[in-house]
């Protein structure tokens, strides 16, 4: 194995940890907020255009984009789609997950993404359920049943 390729796959694993780490403080800070009583919308709208601030500035360093197709009605529609039902709907519920559920007991849900995930695409693109995908879902639904069994034991 080369150096390079070491070396993604060092990048790729801090990258992976990076961001659960950084999913985590999200979420211990939105129980945090969440005690204060602001309403879920707010807070997520507050975060969304600070977000959207600070990203803004590294839009100027991007060459290849191109501004006109933007504004066409595919683009637009899946940018907005994207932006308000992908992004937005899923913070909200996720901050109110957390504001009713705590960020522990939520954050155990979030193993249940790829089961609903290969669900969905059995129901709406007719896929069939491989080997690996069944065991995979089995042994998640397994691992949350055993983690909610422990949980109700304390």
């Amino acid at each position: 194995m080369r150096y390079s390729e070491n070396f993604q796959g060092l990048f790729s694993c801090q990258t992976q940890v990076s961001a659960a780490a950084v999913w985590a403080l999200y979420s211990i800070l939105m129980r945090e907020i969440g005690k204060f009583g602001f309403p879920t919308i707010f807070v997520t709208r507050k975060i969304f255009g600070f977000g959207i601030l600070f990203m803004l500035p590294a839009l100027l360093f991007e060459s290849c984009l191109n501004w006109q197709r933007i504004f066409e009605p595919v683009f637009f529609f899946n940018l907005l789609f994207l932006g308000l039902g992908a992004s937005a709907m899923c913070f909200v519920t996720w901050n109110f997950a957390v504001k009713v559920l705590g960020a522990v007991k939520t954050s155990v849900y979030i193993y249940l993404v790829p089961v609903i995930t290969v669900l969905c695409s059995v129901v709406v693109l007719h896929e069939t359920i491989s080997t690996r995908a069944a065991l995979g879902i089995l042994l998640t639904l397994i691992g949350l049943l055993l983690s909610e069994i422990n949980s109700r034991k304390k």
